[in-house]
C-alpha cells in the first residue's frame, strides 16, 4: 500500500529537484493532477473525489515516480553515516521497491536512522509499517 500514499506535490518536486526536462514534468503533472474519482453506494454517486497521493498502478512510469522520492531517503541515510561498517564499505539501508531495512553498528545510530525516515514519511505522506 506504500505505492498508494506518496503526495503528488512531493513527487513533482522531486523531479524539479532531480532537474527533469519542464516539459516531461508537466506532462505528468497533467497526468496526477487531473485525476479524480466517485463513490457508489446504493446507486447514489459522491462528489468528485480529487486523488492527492499515489502512484497509478500498472502505469509503466509509477516504479520510477515511486523510487525518485525513495532514493532522496537513502541519500539522506547515507548522509548521516549511521551505518554498518565492515572494511572500507559502509551500509546504511538495504532497499528494495517499497522494501527497506534499516542498517547500523549502534542502538543510537538505528535511532538516528529511524528519525531520519520518520521525518521523510511526514514530508512524502508515506507510512511506515514496521510489522512487515
Amino acid at each position: 500500500k506504500v505505492f498508494d500514499s506518496v503526495s503528488h506535490q512531493h513527487i513533482f518536486q522531486t523531479l524539479k529537484q532531480r532537474v527533469v526536462d519542464s516539459h516531461i514534468i508537466d506532462v505528468i503533472t497533467d497526468m496526477y493532477e487531473s485525476t479524480i474519482t466517485c463513490l457508489e453506494v446504493r446507486e447514489k454517486q459522491s462528489e468528485v473525489i480529487k486523488i492527492l497521493t499515489g502512484v497509478k498502478e500498472g502505469d509503466s512510469m509509477s516504479l520510477m515516480l515511486f523510487s525518485l522520492p525513495i532514493d532522496s531517503l537513502l541519500y539522506s541515510l547515507e548522509k548521516i553515516r549511521n551505518c554498518f561498517k565492515h572494511s572500507s564499505k559502509r551500509v546504511t539501508s538495504l532497499a528494495f521497491a517499497d522494501d527497506l531495512v534499516l542498517i547500523s553498528d549502534s542502538w543510537d545510530g538505528m535511532q538516528g536512522n529511524i528519525v531520519v525516515v520518520e521525518e521523510f514519511c511526514q514530508l512524502t505522506g508515506l507510512r511506515m509499517q514496521a510489522e512487515k
